[in-house]
């Protein structure tokens, strides 16, 4: 009797330790458990972004120096509008006219004051890190230069200008073209054209 009373009181007394202690102990165990996986998720993402920032360096540093500045041209990382009105205007000039009143401006949109950001592992509510995803961090972002001019000289000249545009290597797409007659046999063309650059 005295044997099963005992098993009896330590059987009471384990069940309330349980619901006492252990019970407490084993939710915080687990809320512990969850921050510690979310924390080795984040970390596994930043070991995979670092290799993948390293291969993707190392493809860079493979691109020749010419070819660094021929895509440099092509889509530029900064804004010059000073720059690309006086290129624009020395290929009017080797056509035998001028461009006197070339405008270029940069887009002002929502974009404007976007550009890198430092990079932070996102958080939630409760300050546990969350995954890490390719949206997390920011991205180029292509912006316009609009550019418009008025040229005045003949089909042929303005035909021979427009292919050299084309040729450069800068990216450029002609929006709006207006042409109208002289007297002179030359004609006058309004242009607005737009060019891209790459915010980072």
């Amino acid at each position: 009797m005295s044997k099963n009373l005992t098993a009896f009181i330590l059987l009471v007394i384990a069940i309330g330790v349980y619901f006492t202690v252990t019970s407490g102990m084993i939710v915080d165990a687990k809320s512990v458990k969850a921050v510690n996986d979310q924390y080795s998720a984040a970390l596994s993402s930043a070991d995979r972004l670092i290799a993948t920032r390293d291969e993707v360096l190392k493809q860079y540093n493979a691109i020749s120096e010419a070819d660094r500045d021929r895509l440099d041209k092509m889509i530029p990382s900064t804004v010059d509008n000073i720059r690309l009105i006086i290129d624009m205007n020395n290929v009017a000039i080797r056509h035998g006219f001028t461009l006197p009143d070339v405008k270029a401006v940069a887009a002002s949109g929502p974009n404007k004051d976007a550009g890198s950001v430092a990079v932070r592992p996102p958080v939630s509510a409760d300050g546990a890190p969350t995954r890490l995803t390719a949206s997390s961090f920011a991205a180029p972002i292509l912006d316009t230069v609009s550019v418009s001019f008025t040229a005045t000289a003949t089909y042929e000249q303005f035909l021979a200008f427009l292919q050299d545009l084309e040729a450069n290597l800068r990216v450029m797409d002609v929006t709006h073209l207006t042409v109208g007659a002289t007297d002179l046999g030359t004609y006058t063309f309004q242009v607005q054209l737009q060019t891209y650059w790459l915010r980072q």
